[in-house]
């Protein structure tokens, strides 16, 4: 008797799992900052258990902060028999579980794709204009299109998108990831903006204060051996070895392991170097500097450790403020 309720429950929770769908999304491949960039979610729901009255349906994605993303997107959607509508941002007063909003509900559930700092992206999210009356039995295809606005700045991070409704949320009660989905992308790069990359899918073991300065303003070059394992993990001294390069092609090189290019140590293994590029360069009068490549490597010289973790350089590039 035992194992025919059950399998009753389970068939019961079968017809109820599965309300939606997100089949696919298409990104733009060559997004520019401050464009315009489109992107379409696919997705579909599929009512078998009775419906649903008053819902909406919630999408969400991941994006830079300075995007200001809740701000600067439309986004409207298709269906085959329910018309068409455009979506509006979720007010921050309505609480997705927990006691948490829905921005701040997605990172905690899925996280932030496994990009690195995290604390510089936020999920987005948006809900249809209207509520909906949606009876058992409906098959729907809806394809939601976003606009928005990249930030000014070059870019690269895993994308994320979430999908679901108001009168689910993100319950688990007919078993996890079956009223809502979520779905992580690659690396998503938007360029040809003016400055350096901001690399949120690679672990950021260095990194360069102030992000925007002159070759005659002091530059601190940090090296942090905690974010993931390198080829100078264990070792004693950290040294800088940098190119700078000037508008007009000429190169200067400081790459000698000497007291004036060690790291100093400033938080656990974390160390730092504080320059001032003309002089550390040694630059003739009226020459300027238009960028730096670097790298960090032992006392030998013969360990480098660069972008991406590899032994290719990091690039800082000079800007007036």
């Amino acid at each position: 008797m035992k194992r025919y309720l059950w399998g009753i429950i389970g068939l019961f929770l079968l017809l109820l799992a599965g309300c939606v769908f997100l089949e696919g999304v298409d990104q733009p491949t060559n997004p520019k900052p401050g464009e315009d960039m489109t992107i379409v979610m696919h997705t579909r729901i599929d009512v078998a258990d009775g419906g649903r009255s008053g819902t909406r349906l919630i999408i969400g994605f991941l994006a830079p902060k300075d995007w200001q993303a809740t701000a600067n997107t439309s986004i409207t959607f298709t269906t085959t028999t329910y018309g068409n509508g455009k979506m509006v941002p979720v007010p921050s007063s309505v609480i997705a579980t927990n006691g948490e909003n829905w921005p701040a509900a997605l990172k905690t559930r899925f996280g932030m794709g496994g990009n690195f700092m995290a604390d510089n992206l936020e999920w987005v999210v948006f809900w249809t204009e209207q509520d909906y009356n949606v009876p058992q039995g409906v098959k729907e295809n809806i394809d939601i299109t976003i606009v928005t606005k990249p930030g000014p700045d070059n870019v690269q991070f895993k994308t994320g998108y979430f999908l679901g409704t108001s009168s689910e949320g993100l319950s688990d009660v007919f078993g996890s990831n079956n009223v809502y989905k979520c779905q992580f992308k690659d690396c998503f790069t938007v360029s040809n903006g003016e400055g350096d990359l901001i690399d949120f899918c690679n672990p950021q073991i260095a990194a360069v204060t102030p992000g925007v300065a002159t070759d005659n303003d002091l530059l601190t070059v940090s090296f942090d051996p905690d974010v993931v394992q390198t080829a100078l993990s264990g070792a004693e001294n950290i040294y800088l070895c940098a190119r700078g390069y000037t508008p007009g092609g000429k190169v200067y090189e400081a790459c000698i392991q000497t007291d004036q290019s060690k790291l100093k140590p400033y938080t656990g293994k974390k160390s730092a170097i504080t320059f001032w590029p003309r002089g550390y360069f040694n630059m003739q009068e009226g020459e300027e500097l238009e960028k730096i490549e670097y790298f960090f490597t032992d006392a030998t010289g013969t360990v480098q450790v660069g972008y991406s973790n590899t032994a290719n350089p990091f690039v800082y590039t000079f800007k007036c403020q």
